[in-house]
C-alpha cells in the first residue's frame, strides 16, 4: 500500500492499535507531516514521519510491529521511540514511524 499525508491527516488524535510480544498497546497519533524532497528523483515518494504519543510506563524498542487503524486496516511497520514526553503531566514515550 502505498501511504500519504492525505490519509494520515485527518487521523491525528486517533488511537492505532499495535501488536506487541506482551499483547495490544493504544498509541495516538500526535503527528503526520511530509519533509521537503530536496531534490528527490520523481519515482521516490515524498517522505513521510508519524508521530505517535505512547501510554507512560512502557517503552517499545525499534522494532517492527503491526499497527492497525480501523480507517487504515493493518500494516507491518518499522516505528522506533524517539522521544520523551515524560515532563509533561501523563506523559509517555513518543514513537516516529518513517515512510520514504
Amino acid at each position: 500500500m502505498e501511504f500519504s499525508l492525505a490519509q494520515f491527516a485527518p487521523l491525528v488524535g486517533t488511537d492505532f492499535t499495535v501488536q506487541t510480544s506482551h499483547g495490544p498497546l493504544i498509541l495516538k497519533l500526535a503527528e503526520a507531516v511530509e519533509y521537503p524532497r530536496r531534490g528527490l528523483p520523481e519515482h521516490l515518494r515524498t517522505p513521510l514521519s508519524l508521530i505517535f504519543d505512547g501510554p507512560p510506563g512502557v517503552v517499545l524498542a525499534h522494532d517492527n510491529y503491526r499497527i492497525a487503524h480501523p480507517g487504515m486496516g493493518e500494516h507491518l511497520l518499522n516505528m522506533a521511540p524517539v522521544m520523551s514526553s515524560a515532563g509533561v503531566p501523563g506523559g509517555g514515550p513518543q514513537y516516529e514511524i518513517l515512510i520514504a
